[in-house]
């Protein structure tokens, strides 16, 4: 699976929830690994994915988006009467300390019959304290309208490095994860730039302190 990568340099003096100075050691990620040939749909899947022992909460999260991702792709590919369709993730650990684990887990699907590469994430982003899932939305101070500030900071990336306009839409928003003092997100910008690979687009706590927590 390609990686993702993010021109933005990270500003580790950024203000914000979550940072890693304020943080001790995060809790030992287990990768679980399976691979798996349906011969009736014509499917072969390649998956990594983490694990935490002892939380079910965020173990419960990870499988129900591997299940989620699963259902989305068999769904896909019954519009594609072909063999040899494929679907793979990795797992990458964003950020792993005492109040945040943010995991990136991308799906790359290949399809004869489609013109690239589609991709998907389900990331997850989990506070061992507290023992719960991050939302975006618990990042921010309630009636603050962060969804579109992020979508014009995100809007603002695409132009400067790309060039082109495109819409921000409530789904790229939570693609989110967690890195230290910045978060990011990930949107397949083709056809309007001709690599079809995700980018990753940051966005630093210091431009979102007055709705930030």
């Amino acid at each position: 699976v390609s990686a993702c990568r993010s021109d933005e340099k990270t500003e580790s003096e950024s203000s914000g929830p979550l940072l890693a100075a304020e943080a001790g050691p995060g809790p030992e990620i287990t990768t679980i690994g399976f691979s798996r040939e349906d011969t009736v749909l014509h499917y072969t899947l390649d998956i990594r994915y983490p694990a935490i022992r002892g939380e079910e909460v965020f173990n419960d999260a990870v499988r129900a988006n591997l299940e989620k991702a699963i259902n989305e792709f068999t769904t896909f590919i019954q519009d594609f009467h072909t063999e040899g369709r494929v679907m793979r993730s990795e797992f990458q650990l964003v950020q792993n300390t005492s109040l945040v684990t943010s995991v990136r887990q991308m799906y790359e699907w290949a399809v004869p019959g489609t013109s690239t590469l589609q991709y998907r994430f389900y990331n997850v982003n989990f506070s061992p304290e507290a023992r719960e899932i991050i939302t975006l939305g618990s990042l921010f101070k309630e009636g603050k309208d962060y969804r579109e500030l992020l979508a014009k900071r995100l809007s603002e990336r695409i132009r400067a490095r790309f060039k082109v306009e495109v819409e921000v839409t409530p789904e790229d928003l939570e693609t989110f994860v967690i890195g230290p003092g910045y978060l990011e997100f990930y949107k397949v910008l083709y056809p309007e730039v001709m690599d079809p690979e995700p980018k990753a687009f940051q966005v630093q706590f210091s431009e979102l302190e007055r709705v930030l927590k």
